[in-house]
Parts: structure tokens; C-alpha cells; sequence
């Protein structure tokens, strides 16, 4: 059961890698095994055996949701461009209280995170908005 959960985890993660928007290691955070899966691939030839059966099924299903994923991204932002962004928006901004929550279980909230973040949504805001303006000044 555990090497089904693992490769669902991999698709997943695989996913992740083709999205906009979405890292595959906030997705190995989520799912609670990115130190395992760090910790495995630097540590692969020390203990292959027991390594590689760690990370065969994710990276089993990391090839599927590749393949998968890829071709269905491409089919909806082909036919539902407006649509597909705001789905990944939604899907970023959805994690953000996880994060936090992984973020401030060791050491507790600090101020300093919060001002990151919101220099990150500002940056982020205002590239749009030189993109957005860079395109207008074309036509």
C-alpha cells in the first residue's frame, strides 16, 4: 500500500514540475518527505538499496504525472486559457496557510516572515503589471 501511496504522491510532485506556478518541492513539503527524499538522493550510494526503494515509486509516478499532466495542461490552456490561470492561482494561494503552518511549527511565527511574503505578492504584482504594460506598448 505504501508503494501505491508513494507513486500518488510522485504523480503528484511529477505534476508539480510541468505546473506554473507550483513547485515540486512545496508539494514534497506537503506531503511531508522532502528531508526523506533530500536525504535520500544525497545519501544514495552509501545505502542503495534502501534508497532506491524510497524513491522508485515516486519517481515512477513523477514520470507518469509528467506525461500525463503535460498533455492535459496543454489541452486546457489551449481551449480555457483565463480559466486554467485562475485554477493555479487558486492553487498557490490555497497552500499558503500550509506553508505557514510548516513554516512556524519549529521556532514559532516571526515577523520577518510575514514581510517577505509580502515583498514576494509586491514583486510578483508589479512584474505583472511591467508585463502587462511591456505587451501594450507592442501593439
Amino acid at each position: 500500500m505504501n508503494f501505491i501511496l508513494d507513486c500518488i504522491k510522485g504523480f503528484f510532485i511529477g505534476a508539480g514540475a510541468i505546473l506554473p506556478g507550483i513547485s515540486s518541492g512545496v508539494l514534497c513539503v506537503i506531503f511531508g518527505i522532502y528531508e526523506t527524499l533530500i536525504d535520500s538522493v544525497l545519501n544514495f550510494f552509501k545505502s542503495p538499496k534502501k534508497y532506491f526503494k524510497f524513491l522508485l515509486p515516486l519517481i515512477l509516478g513523477g514520470i507518469i504525472g509528467v506525461i500525463l499532466f503535460g498533455n492535459l495542461l496543454k489541452t486546457l490552456f489551449a481551449l480555457y486559457p483565463t480559466q486554467t490561470k485562475f485554477a493555479f492561482l487558486g492553487l498557490i494561494l490555497g497552500c499558503v496557510p500550509s506553508l505557514f503552518n510548516i513554516a512556524n511549527s519549529k521556532k514559532g511565527f516571526r515577523l520577518h516572515y510575514l514581510i517577505y511574503t509580502v515583498i514576494s505578492f509586491l514583486l510578483t504584482f508589479i512584474l505583472l503589471l511591467l508585463e502587462n504594460f511591456s505587451r501594450r506598448s507592442k501593439l
